[in-house]
């Protein structure tokens, strides 16, 4: 016979996600201290496991009889799935008591929204033509020129920090080590840092993102390095090469594909980034966007972000199709 029993495990995907939305509720509630743990349990049992027995007798009752014992064993969940689901979910509950987000003072304060969406959907877009073409136009030369000079940079680095072009372990940690710190370092703080050393301006910027490209570029480049055939390599000191002829002809073409798409995607983030440089005077367009907020101008930033995402909507596309053509 059907047995109405009550087992988690053999409910449908609609009816674990039911069970889950109640069990978080009630925790909440718990947490909140609006509900005892009586009537949490009240509440579980009464909105979820009646309902589910309900819902077996009237469905399942005209089904035919079968012996659930020649079923096959479901197996057991891992560990990793009976504690860290659970741990997750509690986790989250009290990572969201803790930060105090309160969903009356959210609803409270959005009513300052008008100060920023009146102005922002009422765009001044000749004055941001006027003035802000020539920052574009910069930033999009720091983005070229730090992009080129910190993944250039970052080509022979990348092959003194992978096991598989450099057996020296002093040295294989000396420079794996540096692209870790220099990777570490926000371009953010990159930014600040030269505009102290150097003054304000895009110099600062170059400098800065010469930092960010090094660092994505010697992550990602000396990863792939090591899962490189070493093949060739072999073959060519077994000619007679040194170590750095047989990276040069062996190792550096088969990577050459990875640091082109590497570069055009690192040129992509360059874009994006110097905008934000631009916040902190390290020139380019975000010096002008900063200096219109703090005067709360947002109709003269709503143009220059549409401006911003023209250009990198067009350089995007023009490296998806450059990308293309050389891969």
């Amino acid at each position: 016979m059907i047995k109405n029993s009550f087992n988690f495990m053999k409910l449908n995907k609609g009816w674990k996600i039911w069970y889950l939305l109640w069990f978080i509720f009630s925790l909440v509630q718990i947490f909140r201290g609006e509900e005892g743990l009586f009537m949490s349990v009240i509440y579980l049992i009464g909105f979820c496991i009646l309902p589910n027995l309900v819902y077996q007798y009237i469905f399942n009752s005209n089904l035919e009889e079968y012996d659930i014992n020649n079923l096959p064993k479901k197996p057991f969940p891992s560990a990793l799935s009976t504690i860290g689901i659970p741990f997750a979910i509690i986790f989250s509950i009290y990572s969201f008591l803790q930060i105090g987000f309160n969903l009356e003072d959210f609803r409270t304060n959005l009513q300052n929204r008008y100060i920023v969406t009146d102005p922002l959907f009422n765009p001044k877009w000749s004055w941001a033509i006027e003035n802000a073409s020539a920052a574009l136009v910069e930033t999009i030369q720091i983005a070229i020129l730090a992009s080129i000079l910190g993944c250039f940079i970052a080509l022979p680095l990348s092959f003194y920090a992978s096991r598989a072009t450099n057996k020296n372990s002093y040295s294989y940690f000396l420079y794996k080590s540096f692209l870790n710190l220099v990777r570490t370092i926000p371009d953010l703080f990159w930014a600040m840092m030269f505009t102290v050393a150097v003054g304000l301006g895009p110099f600062a910027g170059v400098l800065a993102l010469i930092m960010f490209s090094l660092a994505i570029m010697g992550k990602l480049l000396s990863e792939t390095i090591d899962s490189i055939d070493p093949g060739p390599m072999e073959a060519a000191k077994a000619t007679g090469s040194s170590h750095n002829q047989a990276i040069f002809t062996s190792a550096l073409p088969q990577v050459l594909p990875n640091f082109t798409a590497y570069f055009l995607y690192i040129f992509e983030l360059c874009i994006r980034a110097s905008v934000i440089l631009g916040l902190v005077g390290a020139g380019g367009v975000g010096r002008i966007i900063e200096t219109q907020r703090i005067f709360l101008r947002f109709d003269r930033i709503s143009p220059i972000v549409v401006l911003i995402l023209v250009v990198v909507i067009g350089i995007e596309q023009f490296s998806v199709w450059l990308r293309r053509k050389i891969l």
